[in-house]
């Protein structure tokens, strides 16, 4: 339709010629066709080349955050005010034999390339993740259930820690909560610091904000200001007993679920399996397949790349 109406202008003014309404609404409505058949073209030609249907929106809507969820897609306007990221996906690189990712400015290499783990990854051989050449690991020190709202050290914690240390891996630790309440995510914090006496991480101590999708989990009645609250006391209470802390999210989480106005101050892990940097505001650690493999570990595992 703008198109028309800078047509309609030119026209008059090259020719001196003059339009009816009728006239006028003909050419809207020819305009508006014109337009419809652009769009489902370009539709259809990036549906042909693999891309997804939330990638397909995302491009054509480069002013939101385009968030699947809760059965329908949201449009989240992307807020000026935060601090954007500066990642130029031109710099990522892709290794064609592992599909590893490498950020590279002036021919070097600035990134580095990590693993997030748990218990579930089993007995680790951390000599052989480091000569794989993973140069950090986050391991999961605590979690919640989001049913039950029981607070357990993950069994592995201290095990993987010490290995990954002793290979000369730097270390940081995260915990998974569930809580609900002050006093729970206190108790988070707590425990926590409590399980790290006699350590030195290299790391931040992350806090694992996520919705889980069970219909009973018992954070699903959390508001944001309660979740926002819940991440800031987290964090305070790590940082008076010395630790530096991060906050780990997706992208509902951040563009729906916490208040990111209110966390400035902290350093952004961000959770996004596209190979794209589509994530429009700061953060410092990108986990970018939750289906990678590292010599030394059975199984699936986490692949993060830190930024800077």
């Amino acid at each position: 339709m703008i198109d028309t109406k800078g047509r309609i202008q030119v026209d008059k003014v090259e020719e001196g010629q003059t339009y009816s309404s009728a006239e006028v609404e003909a050419l809207v409505d020819e305009a508006k066709e014109e337009g419809r058949v652009s769009v489902l073209d370009s539709l259809r030609e990036s549906l042909e080349n693999g891309n997804t249907i939330i990638s397909v929106l995302k491009s054509f809507y480069p002013e939101y955050i385009v968030v699947a969820a809760n059965q329908k897609y949201n449009f989240v306007p992307i807020n000026e005010e935060l601090t954007k990221s500066a990642f130029n996906i031109d710099n990522l690189v892709e290794d064609e034999t592992t599909g590893r990712y490498s950020y590279i400015e002036d021919g070097k290499v600035t990134s580095r390339f990590g693993i997030d783990v748990s218990s579930h990854q089993g007995d680790i051989d951390w000599e052989a993740v480091k000569a794989d050449g993973v140069e950090f690991a986050f391991i999961r020190a605590v979690y919640r259930g989001y049913g039950t709202g029981k607070l357990v050290v993950d069994e592995k914690c201290i095990e993987n820690i010490e290995g990954a240390q002793a290979a000369g891996i730097d270390v940081g630790v995260y915990v998974f909560s569930q809580a609900i309440s002050k006093d729970e995510v206190l108790e988070e914090a707590s425990t926590v610091i409590d399980l790290l006496k006699g350590y030195e991480l290299q790391l931040p101590i992350v806090f694992d904000v996520e919705k889980v999708s069970d219909s009973e989990a018992r954070t699903n009645t959390l508001s944001v200001e309660d979740r926002t609250n819940l991440t800031i006391g987290f964090l305070n209470s790590i940082k008076n007993a010395g630790y530096d802390g991060m906050i780990y999210h997706n992208t509902e989480m951040g563009a729906m679920l916490i208040d990111l106005t209110q966390l400035t101050e902290y350093p952004k892990w961000f959770a996004g399996y596209n190979k794209e940097f589509y994530w429009p505001y700061e953060y410092q650690l990108w986990q970018y397949s939750e289906s990678g493999t590292v010599k030394g570990i059975k199984g699936k595992v986490d692949l993060d790349l830190w930024l800077q």
